[in-house]
């Protein structure tokens, strides 16, 4: 709802929004609210649209996952990386604050190498995005290819072809006959 306010408020000179509530009782008439947005408007419904989309509850999470994002915004800080989750979790995507630069200095290895990584920390949700804060690197585990999430499992009828099965690379064999008169001819395709 935040959302569709701060775009009829963005970049406006102005909107009249009516709002009719339905009352319950028989007897009343519906109560009409009317409410006005100006441009100006428009940063504050924003925070509003973040705050109410934050996640109060955080709780402490161990996630294993590849390193995508390497950021390091002062010299001597811990840095930041994101890590996009290999097994089931919480979340698919999360940013990692870290308590200590060491740390850092192994995502940026996991990164490099491929490899998995396994991090913990308190989860909490900031608008749309999810954050590991005070996070330790616990191990790097194995190359990320070991730890892939299980692809969803798709039924495929008899006389389909399968195509994100592995054996499937190969290109099908087509047989037909052809449209002319009876010859036995055969085309492979």
């Amino acid at each position: 709802m935040t959302q569709a306010l701060l775009g009829i408020a963005a970049n406006s000179d102005g909107a009249d929004i009516a709002v009719e509530w339905d009352s319950s009782n028989p007897g009343s008439a519906p109560e009409s609210v009317r409410f006005e947005f100006k441009g100006s408007d428009a940063e504050p419904l924003g925070k509003a649209a973040v705050r109410l989309a934050e996640d109060k509850s955080s709780r402490m999470v161990t996630i294993i996952g590849r390193v995508h994002l390497l950021a390091k915004k002062d010299v001597g800080s811990p840095g930041v990386f994101g890590v996009e989750a290999l097994t089931s979790g919480p979340v698919r995507k999360v940013r990692v604050r870290l308590a200590d630069e060491e740390d850092y200095h192994e995502a940026i290895r996991a990164h490099e190498e491929d490899l998995a990584l396994q991090v913990s920390g308190k989860l909490e949700k900031e608008g749309n995005l999810s954050w590991l804060y005070n996070a330790t690197v616990i191990r790097t585990m194995g190359h990320v290819d070991e730890y892939r999430r299980p692809q969803s499992v798709r039924n495929v009828s008899a006389g389909q072809i399968n195509l994100f099965d592995d054996e499937a690379s190969q290109a099908p064999q087509i047989t037909r006959q052809s449209s002319g008169p009876p010859q036995g001819n055969v085309v492979d395709g």
